[in-house]
């Protein structure tokens, strides 16, 4: 590189080769030589931007910060790097110090260790080394911290429109998280402290969809949170960002989509909130409302969910995931949720439907699948029927859609209306309690993984039906129960804590 510097006729002669020969002479180059040579001169800066050095462009994946999105703005603005970009990540990440002050002033810190499908957590002091790792790790995320408090919303959704625009080859949009331990660290949001980082969620997808919005981008696909683990936005939350849009923007931002998947939950408290409650007990501390707090209540119209999705007339695939976030269950107005999804909004195309989580209201299930018969695949999980019974909807799902192929089941509560008699009595009734996903037809013994011991029998909570299952009919008897209280059994205590774990309060 040196003797292309010193020799100028040297840059000119290699400057005015034809095009084929300078890109077979770049892939002897790994990246680091190509980026240097650009510097070297403005020709080489031109010339270097072909197959070869576009071949290393990777998706963006970036924590939302004013720099990064400078950074982000100013490849949008450069032609020929902007139309390999297809896909950007937006990362909410929490920049929560408390564990690390604490950990620096012990001199101690806590290990994750995995042995296959167990874990344990040893706590271990630093070596020097480490310690003062942790130290200039605490030192920048004070700086972040600070830096993060000057940002301005207002500036940071602008950045974004100018970015968005700059894209012409955009097509997918997902927001991601994690928690930052150092410049060039961080952890999956399924350890730390999940209240701060929620908090962090629902701001960038406030900055993103309002920037989507405003500047009249749409995408393809749009996945908010629906991968990663313990994060969500809460749904009052989305009704007020969708609130502040006008209709022609909501339908700027869902016009093109042909995927929505997103994770909401019920409400938590404000970080304001969360602070003042450290006065009174544990669990407020930790952000979780009661189901009585007036805050906790859904907010009145129709829910931002449908807001987003009433002009989504191009969508194929909707997957939708609500977490149980109050600590003493949800009320069943959250019902409303999928009745207004049912009721307001209808996806000509749509193929693919998964619920995850929802209290829901059998018509308003109903409803929804005999306005999209074309389904090809529907999941429905952990749902909680508030009114009406199940068997309308198996026989919907096994008789009237004959384009599906595969329906996904678990975890579902409410009145099975199959008819029994209890033994030493007349007359028969309903029951209310979680399906057993066993067909009449089907007497096979069911997989360890997908079942738990429950009196005399196996409780089946989660199957997967093909077309020739469909074909057969989804009647699905009641579990015989014995009096008295049924055994633990391991698989049952591990169904309870992946419940948890998916559904429940972090």
């Amino acid at each position: 590189m040196s003797d292309i510097e010193g020799n100028p006729s040297l840059v000119v002669n290699w400057t005015t080769l034809p095009p084929e020969l300078f890109e077979t002479i770049l892939t002897y180059l790994d990246l680091d030589s190509v980026k240097a040579l650009r510097l070297t001169s403005r020709k080489f800066a031109e010339r270097c931007i072909g197959p070869r050095f576009l071949s290393f462009i990777q998706q963006p994946i970036l924590d939302v910060s004013s720099q990064n999105l400078r950074s982000l703005h100013a490849l949008a603005c450069n032609t020929a790097l902007s139309k390999m970009v297809h896909c950007l990540t937006f990362l909410a990440t929490s920049l929560d110090s408390s564990e690390a002050e604490k950990n620096v002033k012990s001199g101690k810190h806590t290990v994750r260790r995995t042995h296959g499908p167990m874990f344990e957590t040893v706590t271990t002091s630093y070596t020097p080394e480490e310690l003062s790792n942790a130290r200039s790790n605490l030192k920048w995320l004070k700086g972040q911290q600070k830096a993060r408090a000057k940002e301005s919303s207002s500036e940071m959704i602008e950045l974004l429109q100018g970015t968005l625009k700059g894209f012409r080859g955009l097509h997918s949009i997902h927001l991601d998280s994690a928690f930052l331990i150092g410049p060039t660290e961080r952890s999956s949001a399924s350890q730390g402290e999940w209240h701060p980082l929620w908090i962090r969620a629902s701001h960038v997808f406030f900055l993103v969809v309002t920037a989507m919005a405003q500047s009249g981008v749409s995408v393809k696909n749009f996945n908010a949170y629906r991968q990663t683990p313990r994060c969500c936005v809460t749904s009052n939350d989305i009704t007020k960002y969708a609130s502040d849009l006008d209709p022609k923007q909501l339908e700027i931002v869902s016009k093109g989509l042909e995927s929505f998947e997103l994770s909401t939950s019920a409400e938590i408290q404000t970080a304001l909130g969360a602070a003042k409650a450290r006065r009174k007990d544990e669990e407020a501390r930790m952000g979780f409302l009661s189901r009585d707090d007036p805050r906790a209540v859904l907010a009145e119209g129709t829910p931002g969910i449908v807001s987003l999705l009433k002009s989504a007339h191009a969508l194929r695939e909707l997957d939708l995931s609500f977490r149980h976030s109050l600590r003493d269950g949800c009320p069943d107005s959250y019902d409303r949720i999928i009745e207004s999804i049912a009721h307001e909004t209808h996806f000509p195309v749509l193929e693919k439907c998964a619920f995850s989580g929802f209290l829901a209201k059998g018509e308003s299930i109903l409803l929804f699948l005999q306005n999209h018969p074309n389904l090809r695949s529907f999941t429905l999980h952990e749902c909680d029927m508030t009114t009406g019974s199940w068997p309308p909807i198996f026989a919907h799902l096994s008789q009237s859609m004959p384009k599906l192929e595969s329906v996904s089941f678990s975890n579902l509560w409410g009145k099975c209306g199959m008819e029994w008699e209890p033994e030493g009595e007349e007359g028969k009734q309903e029951h209310v309690e979680m399906v057993n996903l066993q067909p009449i037809w089907d007497t096979d013994e069911p997989p360890l993984w997908d079942s738990f011991t429950k009196g005399p029998g196996r409780q089946v909570h989660t199957r997967t039906f093909n077309r020739e299952d469909l074909k057969k009919g989804l009647v699905f008897p009641r579990l015989y129960k014995l009096p008295g209280r049924a055994k633990g059994s391991p698989e049952h205590m591990r169904w309870n804590n992946i419940r948890r774990g998916l559904y429940g309060a972090p």
